[in-house]
């Protein structure tokens, strides 16, 4: 009886799976010409070509491996030989999230087509050729919505695998064609020729986290605490991963990112010292603020004894509990911001008010506990209200984008060889307000909000 009972188990689950997304490999074919206006099928094509933009696509299994590993390598190749033009590149990589995935149809291929067409058009990098690489795994499986819903387990440890593994390979490997190679040029650093941002949303933030983890760790380590001559403690500068690194509503607890978190904060970094990482969660993403600690308390395993840590950082007194950081995602826990950005109904216009100067604005409850923000934090968390961010899945919206494009040259305003260099010609000197002689991040940020005519909330 038993025996019958798992077999028709097994045979409603079979009828299920007719309801499901393929987990075999979406993107298979090498399509040459242009895709725009449907010229020819590009649908499933590994490299999309368009007049102003490229998009690529690579794709990982359940177990975080590359699917195919010479269809990586070609993206790879078409990437290296834009990058080693004078012209340069600008790659831009979106790791989707949640119930998402690579296929035409997918909501996120077609906003994330959009961005990389209004950062061509704006010309937010210069004459650099844009190339988008778009990092596909399994997030949708169904499309039962009841059975989609209950996947968020399943899906939460296929993304942290994913990030273990394959995502890691990639990024690195994108970050060897883009940074690495050019780091000695001149002492230009890697903005002299290309530009490289790697954004990630929901679980794919999750995925990023995990993929450069311990590379920002060891560099943050690397960076020993030195005595200037007033005794007080700076950390060498920090050589960045990226030249901007966005997590947007990442779904990941708070603890995986407490040790990048005390080591940023063993001392102070100086004007030179680029953003690591920036992580920006809304007050209007419930997914992550509401649904998300609902599902990690759950998991009995891991919240039956969390212990509390006493710390001392930046000379404050401060406790960490385990329970709190394993049930907030990093983008929600009041221990960890630095920022709160939102809009001023008053003033007509956007706010941003920095945790160091004034924590209760920020939004901190438990100021007591709060980790302390040091001059020029390397780790920026960013706390935005429902109208810069209206919802979880709200990925591209202009307000991002400008975010996005000021981070861009916000970097470029603390590398000093383009900038001791004079090559703002890079860029027409088109974006008054982020030249990076005289950048002020809030100019800049509502430039391009005026350069990509994004309307008040």
């Amino acid at each position: 009886m038993i025996e019958l009972s798992k077999l028709i188990a097994m045979w409603v689950v079979c009828l299920l799976v007719s309801s499901c997304y393929s987990s075999h490999q979406i993107r298979s074919e090498m399509v040459e010409g242009n895709c725009l206006w449907d010229e020819i099928d590009c649908s499933r094509s590994i490299i999309q070509r368009y007049p102003e933009f490229d998009l690529s696509f690579i794709e990982f299994t359940e177990r975080g491996n590359l699917f195919n590993r010479q269809h990586a390598n070609q993206v790879y190749s078409h990437i290296n030989t834009i990058a080693n033009t004078p012209r340069g590149a600008a790659i831009f990589v979106f790791v989707h999230g949640w119930k998402h995935n690579a296929d035409e149809s997918d909501s996120n291929v077609k906003q994330f087509r959009q961005f990389l067409a209004r950062a061509a058009e704006n010309e937010v990098v210069g004459k650099r050729k844009v190339v988008g690489v778009f990092l596909g795994w399994r997030g949708d499986t169904t499309r039962i919505p009841l059975v989609r819903n209950l996947s968020y387990w399943g899906r939460k440890n296929v993304a942290e695998e994913i990030g273990q593994g394959g995502a890691t390979e990639v990024l690195t490997q994108l970050h060897q064609i883009l940074v690495a190679q050019f780091d000695d040029e001149q002492s230009r650093g890697s903005l002299y020729r290309n530009t490289y941002v790697v954004i990630g949303h929901s679980f794919g933030g999750a995925i990023v986290l995990s993929a450069v983890h311990d590379v920002m760790l060891k560099e943050l380590i690397a960076a020993r605490p030195v005595s200037d001559m007033q005794g007080i403690a700076n950390c060498n500068k920090v050589k960045r991963f990226a030249d901007a690194l966005v997590l947007l509503n990442p779904a990941i607890e708070a603890n995986k990112v407490i040790q990048l978190r005390e080591a940023a904060s063993r001392c102070q970094f100086g004007a030179d010292q680029p953003n690591l990482m920036h992580v920006l969660s809304s007050d209007g993403d419930n997914a992550t603020r509401v649904y998300f600690p609902l599902g990690q308390a759950t998991n009995l395993s891991k919240t039956l004894t969390p212990k509390k840590l006493p710390r001392n950082i930046s000379g404050k007194d401060v406790v960490l509990n385990e329970g709190d950081l394993y049930v907030s995602t990093i983008g929600n826990s009041d221990q960890l911001r630095t920022g709160y950005l939102f809009f001023d109904d008053d003033q007509a216009k956007w706010q941003y008010h920095r945790c160091r100067d004034n924590p209760k604005e920020c939004g901190i409850q438990d100021q007591r506990n709060h980790i302390p923000v040091g001059s020029n934090d390397p780790l920026v968390f960013l706390k935005t209200d429902r109208k810069f961010i209206k919802n979880h899945n709200d990925v591209f919206g202009c307000y991002v984008q400008s975010y996005i494009t000021a981070i861009i040259f916000e970097t470029q305003s603390v590398d000093k060889g383009l900038s001791n260099q004079g090559k703002l010609d890079l860029f027409e000197n088109r974006n008054q307000g982020c030249d990076n002689d005289d950048f002020s991040f809030q100019r800049c940020f509502s430039n391009q909000l005026s350069d990509y005519d994004c309307e008040l909330p």
